[in-house]
């Protein structure tokens, strides 16, 4: 049965890179490099296992979280006080462990951990810092990803920066996302209600209607204490992701965005269809406008003409009456 599966997988899997590469050379011909860059990155990664997005600001606590999901006991993704580096981390399966630098803004970390078997994490800058090329470099691996995990301090998930790429993220590319509230630690269960509820219904008012949020501490997942809400997340995970449902959702998700950037181009094409068919109307204008001023000089010509002879006429008549 299994077998059968792999099989039904792998003909969805190359009929979908048929789509994706004829959207890419569709996008080529429009000579639209935005969207045939998005769609060069979907097609090299259409293989790739189901893609998590670590969002946020700096020092919202990304790398730690993602640290305290691995719990491998290390410090896979540095932390840091202050931007560091403009450096997207992929985080995937390897039998070692091992890093690899694919470009100076990307790097591969192979790590032997059971769940990136299913699904790969990517470590994103944050999104308002100083650094240059930072929101940038985010901005351009969000389209291609498979679930936002949308991380904010916990203390402050109000900020009007984060919120702004949250609607980037969610009414551009229309991605799936869900919230975690960070360091919980540091304020009282109380103060955390109110702001998860916070980040709930301000989700809901951007046009999710369910938000999923969690709230979790990752020092208390990296020390080992109780209560850092970490087991709901590998719950969500477990429930909604892995258990061999990650290369279908990846699949979907891949169809999903080739549809986007097939009503983007379709709207664009309708838009410069619109621009096309004004500019012919302003011309047709011209054209008649011009026949218009032509008729109008050929008539003013011919009565200029016509009086200058009778002036000829008259004159010469008078010198002929004179003589």
């Amino acid at each position: 049965m299994t077998q059968i599966l792999d099989q039904q997988l792998l003909r969805w899997r190359a009929r979908i890179d048929e789509i994706v590469k004829d959207l890419h050379e569709l996008t080529q011909a429009i000579q639209h490099d935005e969207l045939a860059r998005t769609v060069s990155d979907l097609r090299n990664r259409i293989n790739e296992p189901f893609m998590f997005v670590i969002v946020g600001e700096v020092k919202a606590g990304k790398s730690s979280f993602i640290n305290a999901l691995l719990a491998t006991g290390k410090e896979i993704t540095k932390v840091a006080p202050q931007p560091i580096t403009d450096t997207v981390q992929q985080i995937t399966y390897g039998e070692e462990e091992e890093v690899i630098s694919i470009n100076p803004y990307l790097k591969k970390i192979l790590l032997p951990v059971d769940i990136l078997r299913e699904i790969a994490i990517v470590d994103t800058p944050g999104t308002n810092t100083i650094i240059e090329q930072h929101q940038e470099i985010t901005e351009r691996f969000v389209p291609a990803s498979d679930l936002i995990v949308f991380v904010f301090e916990a203390k402050n998930p109000y900020r009007q920066s984060a919120w702004d790429f949250f609607r980037f993220i969610h009414a551009d590319w229309r991605k799936k996302i869900i919230f975690v509230l960070q360091q919980k630690d540091l304020l009282d269960a109380a103060d955390l209600e109110v702001n998860e509820k916070g980040v709930y219904d301000h989700a809901q008012k951007q046009g999710i209607a369910d938000p999923v949020v969690f709230s979790v501490s990752a020092r208390r997942e990296l020390a080992g204490e109780a209560g850092s809400g970490f087991d709901r997340v590998r719950d969500f995970i477990r429930q909604n992701i892995t258990g061999g449902k990650a290369p279908v959702l990846k699949l979907r998700n891949n169809l999903d965005l080739s549809q986007n950037i097939h009503d983007r181009i379709r709207e664009g094409l309708k838009t410069r269809r619109q621009q096309w068919e004004a500019d012919l109307d302003f011309r047709r204008d011209i054209r008649e406008t011009l026949a218009q001023h032509s008729q109008q000089s050929h008539r003013q010509a011919d009565v200029m003409v016509e009086n200058l002879l009778a002036g000829y006429d008259r004159i010469a008549r008078e010198k002929e009456d004179e003589l």
